[in-house]
C-alpha cells in the first residue's frame, strides 16, 4: 500500500526546515515501519512524500507522531491532502 501526503510550507527557510522534517519522518517510519521516499517538488502545493506500508493502520498511526512531533519542533508544514494506493490483490484480498 502507497500514501502520498502532500504538503504546503508556511516559512522561511525550506532548507533548514526540511532537515527537521525529515528527522521527524525517519522516526514515524523507525516506530511504524515501511519505507519513506522524498521528498519531492510536485507541481501542485509544495512537498510530496510517498510512504509504503503494509497496513492503512499505519496512516493513523504516523499522522498522530507528525502532529505531535511538528508541533514541538513548530514547523511551518501544513499537511493538505493525502492518497491511499492499493494493489488489486491488496484491495479485493
Amino acid at each position: 500500500m502507497i500514501i502520498l501526503i502532500r504538503m504546503d510550507y508556511e516559512g522561511d527557510d525550506l532548507q533548514r526546515d526540511l532537515e527537521k522534517l525529515n528527522e521527524i519522518n525517519s522516526k514515524i517510519v523507525a516506530k511504524t515501519g515501511g519505507k519513506m521516499d522524498g521528498p519531492y517538488l510536485p507541481q501542485q502545493h509544495t512537498l510530496l512524500y510517498i510512504f509504503h506500508v503494509d497496513k492503512y493502520e499505519r496512516l493513523n498511526e504516523a499522522g498522530r507522531l507528525f502532529f505531535a512531533e511538528s508541533a514541538k519542533m513548530k514547523l511551518p508544514f501544513v499537511p493538505v491532502t493525502y492518497e491511499v494506493a492499493v494493489t488489486p490483490k491488496e484491495f479485493f484480498g
